[in-house]
């Protein structure tokens, strides 16, 4: 008997696996990244004093 349940639940799963497959929507499972522009700053000379 287990071995008759075992090929049923088998063969169903083998039989439904294209089927399932098929009707999966994966267009929502990542979402789309979206990224804001830098901002450039303005860059002067009084900003970058090296060490002497």
């Amino acid at each position: 008997m287990k071995t008759f349940i075992t090929a049923a639940i088998l063969s169903a799963t083998i039989m439904a696996a294209p089927v399932m497959a098929m009707g999966i929507d994966t267009s929502n499972l990542t979402r789309t990244l979206t990224f804001p522009t830098p901002i450039s700053e303005p860059v002067t000379q009084d900003q970058v004093k090296p060490g002497k």
